[in-house]
């Protein structure tokens, strides 16, 4: 009995007083409810109503042309001597732009001249022959009629008559196409300064000072404004799209969207791309030709279409979501997903509804269940 009361008292009461102190017999309880967690509140976030339309601006590609380019070039051939223009220069008509060495064609210009009075020498000797023979003609005509000489010697003097005459028309030709080429030689002259057609900018320049040009080999090419942007229409717009319409062009390189209004409609369907050209105006000094364009044309669709703006997008990794602002005005980051994209905006296949605030401003702010502030 002593046995059993010692291991009681020193081996299993302690155990069993310490097993209930662990499990806090001996402590005051607490009440078990749930802790509050504070609300953040987040300021600077801008919020909207989803969009939501029965209409969307697809967008075509377009580029942008010039009113009027040329490619300037020279009709003869020689060295650059003179390059008086640069890359983005605004040239008047007339100017000159580049100077080719004309001392070949002052050559020619001085053999033409000397070819003038050579022939204008054989003309007067010519004629002094023929003035001649043709006083002896003259009087062996009378004399036939006198019966003073035979036909054959009329004859004779006849031919040398005519032969006479041949030289002085022969000679007088040779003046004319010796002046002729005089004046085609001037007007070569003329071609070695290159001059600007019409007013406009120099786009791109192709040569350079000691270079060699040759007759039409591009040395510039000039452009002058209105600008224009040039797309293709699919058929289904054939006949809607008129001139004096106006369209909505984005410049991606200028990030800026221009109203353009439509000044030609390509009369006919292109058979293999089933496509039509539309050329429209755009009035802006900023536009330069060869620029991608985004052309927009509105379309209808079958059934109302939810759109928010690109800036409203959150992506990370693989997930694609927007910002919504609950009832209660706290946030929550949805799934969402997206079609195609309209003019800054993308369509909303699934995750939103008509009538539900999205952040579209200030995403890098917002945080999962953080209350609007003011």
């Amino acid at each position: 009995m002593k046995t059993f009361v010692k291991y009681f008292l020193f081996l299993i009461l302690p155990i069993v007083l310490i097993i209930m102190w662990l499990a806090g017999v001996f402590h005051q309880k607490i009440e078990a409810k749930e802790i509050e967690r504070e609300v953040k509140v987040v300021r600077g976030i801008e919020v909207q109503p989803v969009k939501v339309v029965r209409e969307v601006p697809v967008a075509y590609t377009g580029v942008v042309v010039a009113g009027d380019r040329a490619e300037i070039s020279t009709k003869v051939m020689g060295y650059v001597i003179e390059v008086r223009v640069k890359e983005g220069d605004f040239v008047k008509k007339g100017q000159t732009l580049f100077v080719i060495d004309p001392r070949d064609i002052k050559a020619q210009v001085n053999i033409m001249r000397e070819r003038i009075l050579q022939a204008e020498k054989n003309y007067y000797a010519a004629k002094a022959n023929y003035e001649a023979v043709k006083k002896t003609y003259e009087r062996f005509k009378k004399l036939l009629g006198e019966g003073a000489i035979t036909e054959h010697e009329f004859d004779q003097i006849e031919a040398k008559f005519k032969a006479a005459k041949a030289q002085l028309e022969a000679a007088k030709a040779e003046i004319k196409v010796a002046k002729e080429a005089f004046k085609s030689a001037k007007a070569q002259l003329s071609y070695a300064e290159v001059r600007a057609p019409f007013d406009g900018y120099i786009i791109q320049k192709m040569v350079d000072k000691g270079d060699i040009a040759n007759p039409g080999m591009p040395l510039a090419i000039l452009e002058r404004r209105p600008y224009k942007v040039e797309v293709a229409f699919p058929e289904k717009y054939f006949g809607e799209i008129k001139e004096g319409d106006v369209l909505e062009v984005y410049i991606e390189a200028l990030r800026k969207t221009f109203l353009a209004k439509v000044i030609e409609v390509e009369p006919a369907i292109n058979p293999m791309t089933r496509t039509f050209k539309v050329k429209a105006l755009i009035d802006d000094d900023r536009v330069k030709s060869g620029l991608f364009a985004k052309v927009f044309k509105v379309e209808k669709v079958q059934e109302p279409t939810i759109l928010i703006p690109k800036k409203s997008v959150f992506k990370r990794w693989d997930f694609t979501g927007v910002w919504v602002v609950k009832p209660d005005n706290t946030l929550e980051l949805r799934l969402v997903r997206l079609g195609r994209e309209y003019n800054g905006y993308y369509e909303v296949l699934a995750g939103l509804s008509s009538g539900e605030r999205i952040v579209i401003d200030g995403i890098e702010r917002a945080c999962d269940g953080c209350k609007l502030g003011g």
